[in-house]
């Protein structure tokens, strides 16, 4: 996963090119943008891709780099599903 700086920080990963705090850092990420985002899946994706700020200020506005990231995502999703 990759985790900005600051995130990691706030997440309380130490070292972010170890695996598992890396993996546990990052989901316990999404988990919150889940939680904040009502389940709404696609903008938990869009603030984890974009910022939250940038997602909450724009929530219409999303870039194209945005969107690509969230329609690849569920594509990986649903074909994992499959």
């Amino acid at each position: 996963m990759q985790l900005m700086p600051e995130t990691a920080r706030d997440l309380g990963v130490k070292d972010p090119y170890d695996p598992y705090e890396n993996i546990m850092g990052g989901t316990r990420y999404l988990k919150g943008l889940l939680d904040r985002y009502d389940g709404n899946v696609d903008r938990a994706l869009a603030a984890y891709n974009w910022g939250m700020g940038n997602v909450e200020r724009n929530p219409g506005k999303l870039p194209r780099e945005t969107r690509t990231y969230i329609s690849r995502i569920r594509q990986y999703y649903f074909d994992a599903k499959a």
